[in-house]
């Protein structure tokens, strides 16, 4: 008896946790597109080309400002349309190497874009254009645990840049 108390706990558990947070509210969205993403800067990652970069810098970035926007605008959407990225580090130039080295000196992460922040209506909270360089030193986050993750630098850049965004 207390097994089958067990089961249907963890299967009521699991159904709240899977479903939508409330029936018919829209999930903030962010959008990322790109103006011919082959003629950027450096938007090599991993060693392949710029179709390969573009979608998987797109899951990233969607990935990790869904929330952040979520937070600040509940339903909202942000639509970053990008017109040149130059990602931090550099590959080294002897022997072909597809691995970004990023650490000691290193070239910052810039990025050119124009963006169009809506709320859940469709309304317009905010909209331009910018270019953002990170301008941190490396070694303020020499001991962070995420910063060997593929794109920190880019992240943490367009995640302060989304934080100090003022929206009307």
């Amino acid at each position: 008896m207390n097994l089958h108390i067990t089961l249907f706990s963890i299967a009521a558990i699991s159904s709240i946790l899977a479903s939508p947070p409330v029936l018919g509210a829209p999930r903030a969205t962010v959008e990322v597109r790109y103006v011919q993403s082959v003629k950027f800067t450096d938007f090599n990652i991993y060693g392949r080309g710029a179709q390969w970069s573009a979608s998987y810098f797109a899951t990233q970035i969607n990935d990790d400002l869904r929330p952040l926007l979520e937070r600040k605008v509940p339903g909202g959407k942000l639509t970053l349309r990008f017109t040149d990225i130059d990602l931090a580090g550099h590959y080294p130039s002897r022997g072909g190497s597809s691995v970004r080295v990023v650490r000691g000196a290193i070239r910052p992460a810039r990025m050119s874009f124009e963006f169009v922040l809506l709320d859940g209506s469709g309304r317009t909270l905010a909209s331009g254009s910018t270019r953002i360089t990170d301008t941190s030193s490396p070694s303020s986050s020499a001991h962070h645990p995420k910063r060997s993750q593929a794109l920190y630098y880019e992240k943490r850049m367009l995640e302060r840049w989304f934080r100090s965004l003022k929206i009307s």
